[in-house]
């Protein structure tokens, strides 16, 4: 392969030094540190035409923050100007080095990114027969940015590109942090890319055990020998009684198709395979290869599975039919509703405030689980002439005054201060959600209310009850509150402070009361 070489003039050319700052305030122009820095965008190009063509180039002491969630991290936040420098230095290589990388590893690679390689793996769970792919291994490279050896950076880097001053200029960064590379920086994505790609072709061709005679046979025999060890079946019996020559056949016929379902993401290394030795024979393979030749260690939580049970990456769990949540995803969503919910947030600011979550969420198979939610990500005209249709039970108020019953319930140990309600108004009618065993449908009652702001307590006096401006509505089913409007109070006595208090009945179900 030709390094590229000769590319300083185009380095240092105004016209990329300018996209490049474009580049790296796309979407931040507000912040002070990108305004302050375009002020002085002129003065700052000339110092590091300066800097770079005389190869002194040296970042500034990066800024450590530490990221507890989802997992603990040491981020590193750089000055404004080496960030720049560093888009500027690579801009004109980058489209080269990502042409250089496999095909089925996007972590780095601009508009392929972590919803890219979902996809990919979608596709291939669903495209693909069950028997093709019916086992797979995830290898996670243990603190990949930490452990990447600076003198094998800099190595696979003179692989590729031979000009003197980005040399220097990568050189310079790649020292300027004590162990491995900086998080939180483009120029590290793109060096970690590179540092692997030639791992991930290797990975593909079986590293290479035809080539040698003597490799090749000490693998083979550690196939049919964990053949026999590892049988546990009929169908398993079977094919070991068709004799050795076969599973020697076999084993080579797998080494000459390569890894056809090789993939990976960053540090996340993904193979699937038909046959569970082999796997196992090709996973021990990679971990000897990646601790011998690139110092890497790879965490032992891996194990070899079939793809049915599911294969949990990047936030989803992948299966042959559909694509899940992870469940830490998916109970962080639900809490975050839960929570909006408690404060009285309407359906379209709830929707909002979790824009983020359910992004993520649309991208599986989660229909289910924002319909149960009541969070509504398409806004479609059918949608929104249903939802105009749709009446409040009082005159006077709207659909967005609506709240769910469970959030104004008193329940367990709470305390009943806080679950004070105003009870202004109430409709005993028919549901038209729930029905009875024989069609008709069930009593419904839709409560009108103000929720409680805070108590005033006075020595010697009645306490004094400070009610919210906002008025609200509640539908409940509950048989104890419907009997309690229709026989025990009226109208005439609202409106009334009151709470909804849950119950539990001799047969340990559950009810509401007004109390």
């Amino acid at each position: 392969m030709h390094r590229k070489g000769h590319i300083t003039s185009k380095i240092i050319s105004e016209r990329n030094y300018e996209d490049a700052s474009d580049g790296f305030a796309y979407g931040k122009w507000s912040r002070a540190s990108i305004k302050a820095f375009n002020e002085r965008l002129d003065e700052e190009y000339k110092n590091f035409v300066e800097s770079f063509t005389s190869k002194t180039w040296r970042p500034q002491p990066y800024t450590e923050k530490e990221v507890l969630v989802p997992k603990r991290r040491i981020v590193h936040k750089a000055e404004v100007k080496d960030h720049v420098a560093e888009w500027a230095a690579m801009l004109p290589v980058e489209p080269w080095i990502f042409s250089t990388f496999y095909y089925r590893s996007p972590s780095c690679v601009p508009e392929k990114g972590t919803h890219h390689f979902v996809r990919q793996e979608i596709h291939e769970l669903r495209t693909c027969s069950q028997e093709e792919v019916y086992y797979v291994v995830q290898l996670d490279i243990h603190h990949y940015f930490y452990w990447i050896d600076h003198e094998l950076m800099k190595k696979t880097v003179r692989g590729k590109i031979k000009d003197p001053c980005l040399l220097a200029f990568i050189d310079r960064f790649i020292d300027s942090y004590s162990m491995g590379l900086v998080l939180g920086v483009k120029l590290s994505q793109t060096l970690s890319g590179m540092f692997l790609a030639p791992f991930d072709r290797l990975a593909v061709r079986v590293f290479d055990i035809l080539k040698d005679p003597e490799r090749f046979h000490y693998w083979q025999d550690r196939y049919v020998t964990d053949k026999l060890l590892t049988c546990r079946s009929r169908e398993q019996a079977e094919e070991l009684a068709k004799g050795v020559q076969f599973l020697n056949g076999r084993f080579e016929q797998f080494c000459r198709e390569g890894l056809k379902h090789y993939s990976r993401f960053a540090d996340n290394i993904v193979i699937k395979h038909q046959d569970k030795t082999f796997l196992h024979l090709v996973t021990e393979l990679a971990i000897m290869v990646l601790a011998r030749d690139y110092k890497l260690m790879v965490n032992r939580s891996w194990n070899v599975h079939p793809t049915w049970m599911g294969n949990d990456l990047c936030g989803y769990v992948f299966f042959h039919e559909y694509t899940l949540l992870r469940k830490r995803n998916k109970k962080g969503l639900v809490k975050k509703v839960a929570k909006l919910r408690k404060r009285g947030l309407t359906k379209e600011e709830i929707r909002l405030q979790v824009a983020s979550r359910t992004g993520f969420a649309i991208h599986c198979d989660s229909k289910h689980l924002l319909k149960t939610l009541d969070i509504n990500m398409e806004k479609r005209l059918g949608t929104l002439v249903k939802n105009r249709r749709r009446k409040a039970p009082f005159e006077g108020m709207t659909t967005e005054q609506k709240r769910p019953i469970e959030q104004i319930v008193c329940m367990g140990n709470e305390k009943e201060d806080e679950k004070f309600i105003l009870l202004l108004d109430y409709k005993v009618s028919d549901s038209v959600i729930e029905k009875n065993e024989d069609g008709t449908p069930k009593l419904c009652i839709a409560i009108r209310y103000k929720c409680i702001d805070h108590i005033e307590k006075e020595e010697g006096k009645e306490p004094h009850y400070v009610w919210e401006t906002d008025e609200w509505y509640s539908f409940s089913g509950s048989k104890v509150m419907i009997d309690q409007a229709q026989n025990d109070f009226s109208k005439e006595d609202l409106p009334i402070p009151t709470v909804v208090k849950e119950f539990v009945n001799k047969q340990r179900k559950k009810f509401y009361k007004f109390t």
